[in-house]
């Protein structure tokens, strides 16, 4: 059944929601090309692949810690992430200066691990607000499924972006624009009206309840069946003799993942722990039949929509169902669980299908992509369970 009170025209004609959405996106594009940038830039500084690997490593650990600076912006307001994109955005200048003073190799691994620390919680904040609105007319639905069409987005063009910069300019150019724009989207995040809205805080003793962990435990699976694919996909290209292939197969399914996240947005389809659980198993089987087409990247790229429609569809029942579990005050602390979950997932599933897709060839990661998939519906019916007894507020409830 389709939504028929207002679309999403509606919801982006509210200034509230519309400042905070594109504030937010801001900055969560240009941190989403740090990544990139650093691999560009310690290439053109370094040349050394050591360097650049513990440089990511770096990162990826220190943005891990996505709970702790959810927590603080919790607890003392919005305007914590000013303060923390100020600390990330110093870090990446100082490593475009550790660059042109030829600094030592540890400077430029100590400032990817500083960038990652301070990182500000972006994403989890904006879903903390949106969880927070009041649930009329399906709005919650509707901008969980913008912002998660938004996120994902931001995957696709944030490395396009990067490309472009380095080519009129430099890979310390493309970190320089990176990190203004982190600040900038940072800082307006922090100065909207839904920001300033006054809401409780987060008590430090507050547990999430075992609800919200099994959902957790649900999605890890799910992220590790997505590093899977990103080892798989170009694994299967390269085995065909087509290795720049893999991009494109890559961005057909995230073009899926938007559409559907913005189609169930848009689609009344009952509780958001139910569709979780329905799109984990369209999820599990897209990928099963995505495994007899591996030699015909064609099919490959077209099959691959079908989970892609579904992942985008469970991320936008999946924010919305966290949003409704998390305790009161901490929504932001709770949504970078999720991204510490996801991050993790993403890991162990690149590691593993490497492993594979080294030994058995790269049919053995899409099967492993499956299997992770499928992993996730058990956890899922036990969220479903125990989310179905937590009951819902009519009235909004602002994280702070």
């Amino acid at each position: 059944m389709r939504d028929t009170s207002g679309g999403y025209g509606a919801v982006l004609a509210e200034r509230p929601i519309r400042d905070l959405l594109l504030a937010s996106l801001c900055g969560r594009f240009a941190f989403n090309a740090l990544g990139l940038g650093f691999v560009l830039f310690a290439a053109a500084e370094t040349d050394s692949i050591a360097v650049t690997g513990a440089m990511i490593a770096a990162f990826a650990l220190t943005t891990a810690l996505a709970p702790a600076r959810g927590r603080l912006v919790d607890r003392h307001g919005p305007a914590t992430l000013g303060a923390l994109a100020v600390a990330s955005a110093g870090a990446v200048a100082l490593l475009v200066a550790a660059g042109a003073a030829d600094a030592p190799t540890w400077t430029f691994v100590l400032s990817a691990g500083l960038a990652g620390l301070f990182a500000p919680p972006l994403g989890p904040f904006a879903r903390s607000v949106w969880s927070g609105l009041p649930d009329r007319g399906q709005l919650q639905q509707r901008v969980h499924a913008l912002d998660a069409a938004g996120e994902e987005s931001a995957l696709i063009v944030s490395p396009l972006i990067v490309s472009v910069l380095v080519l009129v300019g430099s890979p310390g150019l493309a970190l320089s624009v990176c990190a203004v724009a982190l600040l900038v989207g940072a800082v307006a995040a922090g100065r909207t009206s839904l920001a300033r809205t006054p809401g409780s805080r987060a008590s430090p003793s507050t547990p999430l309840p075992a609800s919200l962990w099994l959902v957790f435990v649900a999605f890890l699976p799910t992220a590790a069946a997505l590093g899977a694919l990103d080892i798989a996909i170009p694994a299967a290209a390269t085995e065909q003799g087509h290795p720049a292939a893999a991009g494109a197969i890559e961005a057909t399914m995230a073009v899926g993942t938007v559409a559907g996240s913005l189609l169930a947005g848009r689609l009344l389809l009952g509780a958001p722990e139910r569709r979780v659980l329905a799109m984990q198993a369209v999820l599990a089987g897209g990928l099963a039949a995505a495994t007899l087409v591996t030699t015909h990247l064609v099919l490959l790229g077209v099959v691959l929509v079908v989970p892609g429609l579904a992942l985008g569809a469970l991320f936008a029942a999946l924010y919305l169902l966290v949003g409704r579990l998390a305790p009161k005050g901490s929504g932001t602390r709770t949504f970078g669980w999720l991204v510490t979950v996801n991050n993790g997932g993403l890991a162990l599933g690149a590691a593993a299908a490497g492993a594979l897709a080294q030994s058995s060839g790269p049919r053995a990661g899409f099967w492993l992509a499956a299997a992770c998939a499928l992993a996730g519906v058990v956890p899922a019916v036990g969220a479903l369970v125990l989310s179905a007894r937590v009951p819902h507020p009519n009235t909004a409830r602002r994280p702070r």
